[in-house]
């Protein structure tokens, strides 16, 4: 199976408009792609067709013909860690291997998939399971997406770590929401990233003052070698 896993350093980066634009120039390009969240929380269904708002934008990104069940198979109507929400609501745990079986047939179907994680690397799906557990499963390079805000080092060098530790292919960073007068940090955080992390600091996206447009993004990826890489 060919794809990527992106992943964040925090809920809130800006995984999914990164997911949904990898996917949309992917798709741009003539691959045949699909995008896919296998856990996603909130506090209500998005809509009637998505539980999910983050699944509806992959949907629209690549124009899926799949159901939400198979784009988006475990949900949970509270707004935490799928291990908090299922307790919360004194459901079973999320089946990681079904999750798991639905991603294999998305790659069977199609050349190749976008899977965006939940929250970060470290979120518990189960008692026994993180999230980093689930991308050693499907066995896909990592995408890290973060931001260059204070705290950003820290953060992005412990999901590198975690990375390490698990043994996860990482593909790059992506710094996003980039202020468009950056302050001396801001400006230093991806040369500094890349210097400490030892991996390649694939694109700096500048922060957008309306809602993330995964078109946008996807042209100012195009811009860069993202494509390339995520197809090497």
């Amino acid at each position: 199976m060919r794809g990527v896993f992106v992943t964040g350093t925090d809920t809130g980066v800006g995984k999914t408009a990164v997911a949904a634009g990898i996917a949309w120039l992917l798709r741009k390009n003539g691959i045949d792609v699909a995008a896919m969240k296998p856990f996603a929380t909130g506090s209500k269904p998005f809509s009637k067709k998505f539980k999910s708002e983050d699944t509806a934008i992959l949907a629209e990104a690549t124009n899926a013909i799949e159901t939400d069940e198979e784009l988006n198979p475990v949900f949970f109507r509270v707004p935490a860690s799928p291990l908090m929400a299922a307790q919360i609501l004194n459901k079973s745990p999320p089946d990681v291997h079904g999750a798991l079986f639905q991603l294999k047939k998305l790659g069977i179907k199609h050349q190749f998939v976008v899977v965006e994680g939940i929250g970060g690397l470290m979120v518990p799906l189960t008692e026994r399971e993180f999230v980093a557990d689930f991308v050693r499963l499907v066995d896909l390079p990592v995408v890290i997406v973060t931001h260059p805000r204070l705290g950003t080092l820290n953060h992005t060098l412990l999901t590198v770590r975690v990375c390490r530790e698990f043994g996860l292919d990482i593909l790059g960073i992506v710094v996003n929401m980039m202020p468009k007068k950056p302050s001396a940090v801001e400006k230093n955080v991806p040369r500094v990233l890349q210097r400490l992390a030892g991996v390649p600091v694939l694109a700096v996206l500048p922060e957008m003052k309306n809602k993330p447009d995964y078109k946008e993004i996807g042209r100012l990826l195009e811009k860069t070698s993202v494509a390339e890489k995520v197809l090497a």
